[in-house]
């Protein structure tokens, strides 16, 4: 069905071509009926009752976007007259008049989207933006982000975070078939970022999680930041019960129903949620194992697993310090802490993750380097004091 009219489309097509117009003088009759001509056709369509209204929901959406895109082909046409084809008229006697003429139509068609939008908002989201407003979108866009750049240089968030948020708004507005739709998601995210006042890094990942900011470095930092984490803590049980906290937080921004991606290939939501349950699951498993392998705490306690009386913390770093004075084998460092892991269990933490024993014996604080040094100085002593070891060097 074709609401745009067979003399409209041949007028744009035909009359406006520029190359009509080589050799021929146009008479102010002529120049006054074509904006006579194009102000009834657009008037006919921006009175036109709501079309496709027998047709089934998303049937009559995507006819009315395919309605409102031919509207902005017929202003793409234009537009292409206007710069790309205007050496054929830049020379013409009556060159200002055509210029004047070519803009008048590129506005009224545009003020014709803009109104069609008006009433059909939820058409939007497979509207093209016209390579005539296109310019002016983008000069909005970017002084958007730049607003957006000095609103989060100052603030108090991962570094890298802040790149990325920043980077992925550059690239939506480079993009190269700019739509209604990816300025829409643009100026509503930027402006709910731009609300935000003294906020931390996980405020603006919740943020962004809740506005689906579907894209695949985001995607990929959250499932660092919850890695970094779970490597932090040192139990299974515990790392078990982060991952449901997590989950569950997850699920409350997800019921918000904040803004959509436009073209993202999955939900935001639904890859996060799936990362989680995973590790949760892998979690589930390798406690399990322990267990079947513990038996039971009691059973622990008396011998198949053995009790180190110190901190996760200090512990890892009591076997970095054996591997890196070749006590113990530098080679297949992983395998040794998994070791460590399985037959030792803490005070504090039944069953250890071997992954955060890892990363704890390289990543030391100061008090527990501190720490760790009395301890060694209380094993001097009684070397000192049962070997009588006192004056020897």
């Amino acid at each position: 069905m074709n609401l745009i009219s067979e003399q409209l489309q041949l007028f744009v097509s035909d009359s406006l071509d520029p190359q009509k117009f080589a050799g021929h003088h146009i008479s102010n009759k002529e120049f006054e009926g074509w904006k006579v001509f194009l102000t009834k056709e657009i008037a006919v369509l921006k009175h036109l009752p709501c079309p496709f209204s027998e047709l089934r929901y998303n049937k009559r959406i995507a006819f009315t976007a395919a309605f409102i895109n031919q509207i902005v082909d017929l202003s793409n046409l234009v537009n292409f007259y206007l710069n790309k084809l205007r050496p054929i008229w830049k020379d013409h006697p009556q060159a200002d008049q055509i210029k004047a003429n070519y803009i008048f139509t590129c506005n009224a068609l545009e003020e014709l989207i803009t109104s069609l939008l008006a009433r059909r908002a939820n058409a939007r989201t497979a509207i093209k933006i016209s390579h005539y407003n296109l310019p002016q979108v983008k000069m909005q866009l970017k002084e958007r982000l730049r607003l957006l750049t000095s609103h989060l240089n100052p603030a108090h968030i991962d570094e890298e975070l802040k790149e990325l948020v920043l980077t992925g708004f550059s690239q939506l507005i480079t993009q190269k078939d700019l739509r209604t739709v990816d300025q829409d998601y643009f100026n509503h995210l930027s402006a709910l970022i731009l609300k935000m006042d003294k906020f931390d890094t996980r405020q603006l990942m919740d943020l962004l999680i809740t506005n689906d900011f579907n894209l695949a470095e985001f995607f990929h930092y959250c499932i660092n930041y919850w890695r970094n984490r779970m490597s932090d803590i040192p139990g299974l049980h515990e790392q078990q019960e982060m991952l449901l906290i997590e989950k569950d937080m997850l699920y409350n921004l997800h019921i918000d129903k904040g803004l959509r991606m436009p073209d993202a290939s999955s939900v935001l939501y639904d890859d996060l949620s799936g990362f989680l349950s995973e590790k949760y699951q892998y979690v589930k498993q390798l406690l399990r194992l322990r267990r079947e392998a513990a038996m039971d705490t009691e059973k622990a306690r008396a011998g198949v697993r053995f009790l180190m009386n110190l901190p996760v913390p200090q512990f890892g770093l009591f076997i970095r310090m054996q591997i890196e004075k070749g006590l113990l084998p530098k080679e297949k460092v992983g395998e040794l802490f998994s070791f460590f892991a399985l037959h030792f269990y803490t005070p504090h933490t039944l069953f250890i993750s071997a992954e955060s024993l890892q990363k704890k014996s390289t990543n030391v604080e100061f008090s527990t380097a501190q720490k760790m040094k009395s301890q060694l100085i209380g094993m001097l002593n009684w070397l000192n004091t049962n070997f009588n070891l006192s004056n020897y060097n």
